[in-house]
């Protein structure tokens, strides 16, 4: 059986972040790992002499995020919101019951409001707002006529729906809305901040209700690479799995245009970790449990 475990951040500042989850968007505190180090890390990380602080928080409607902040070697990239239409990651997305009583919190908590990206879909009543963390993350606002106040999704820029979809299959992820939006709007335009942006929104959910986004660009084209970023990259980085079987669950995605990494797979006397990435190089970490801690 695979199910999602939690999604991964890279941040800057341990305590900030906390702050900003947990004041911001409703997280508490979950597991804190303390350092993390040692030579199975260093392998499974593919980062030679790895130091870090990793800390989990969890939502009371169910998501996990696990915030980490590298000792060594230091974190690199850019710490600003990265563009929709470029590959890989590229959001968290929550419904809200009051669109600007949340944006305050998020500037209380130390994050930032971006105003010009506000927009009202007139057909769906939903007005949606961007947000980013202290280091970057998008963090999608989105308040509508008779959605509850909880966590939507995440999201990624891929490069084919139909190879998207037959991946996360393998992930326990089946086909639900599917938003094809290639009229030109502008309340869409504005969202992205992509001038006259024309897409498919496909959403994928597991059976215990977790939803991804696939985005698929019609015009303009998506950009960037499509291999997988170092761990240590500000942003989200990465998504988790625990798996009974990831032996047979990584021949299975690799089948299906992903790939997992040799090198980086380890077995420790309580965990079994195996690294790899799907086709548009998004992180996949597949975890079992080998045995109970302590």
């Amino acid at each position: 059986m695979v199910r999602l475990s939690h999604r991964g951040v890279c941040v800057s500042d341990i305590a900030a972040s906390e702050r900003f989850y947990r004041e911001g968007l409703g997280f508490e505190p979950y597991q804190d790992h303390g350092v993390v180090e040692g030579p199975d890390m260093a392998k499974t990380m593919q980062i030679p002499d790895v130091r870090l602080r990793a800390v989990m928080l969890k939502r009371p409607d169910g998501p996990v995020i696990e915030l980490l902040k590298f000792l060594q070697p230091d974190a690199t990239g850019a710490r600003e919101r990265r563009p929709m239409v470029q590959y890989g990651l590229v959001h968290l997305s929550f419904y809200v019951d009051d669109i600007d009583a949340w944006a305050a919190h998020i500037v209380q908590a130390g994050g930032t409001v971006h105003e010009e990206t506000r927009a009202h879909f007139e057909a769906g009543g939903t007005t949606m707002l961007y947000c980013t963390d202290p280091d970057g993350v998008r963090v999608e606002l989105m308040q509508a006529p008779g959605e509850a106040e909880r966590f939507s999704h995440s999201g990624i820029c891929v490069d084919d729906i139909d190879v998207a979809l037959s991946y996360y299959a393998a992930l326990g992820f089946s086909p639900a809305e599917n938003h094809v939006l290639d009229q030109g709007f502008d309340w869409l335009s504005t969202i992205t901040e992509v001038p006259n942006i024309k897409l498919r929104a496909q959403m994928i959910r597991d059976s215990e209700g977790n939803t991804i986004e696939l985005l698929k660009m019609l015009e303009p084209a998506s950009f960037g690479s499509r291999e997988r970023q170092p761990l240590n990259r500000f942003g989200l980085t990465h998504l988790a799995f625990w798996d009974d079987d990831p032996a047979t669950t990584a021949a299975r995605l690799t089948e299906r245009g992903g790939y997992f990494v040799e090198e980086a797979h380890v077995t420790t006397p309580a965990i079994e970790l195996m690294h790899g990435a799907d086709p548009d190089g998004v992180r996949i970490e597949l975890m079992r449990l080998v045995s109970s801690p302590g």
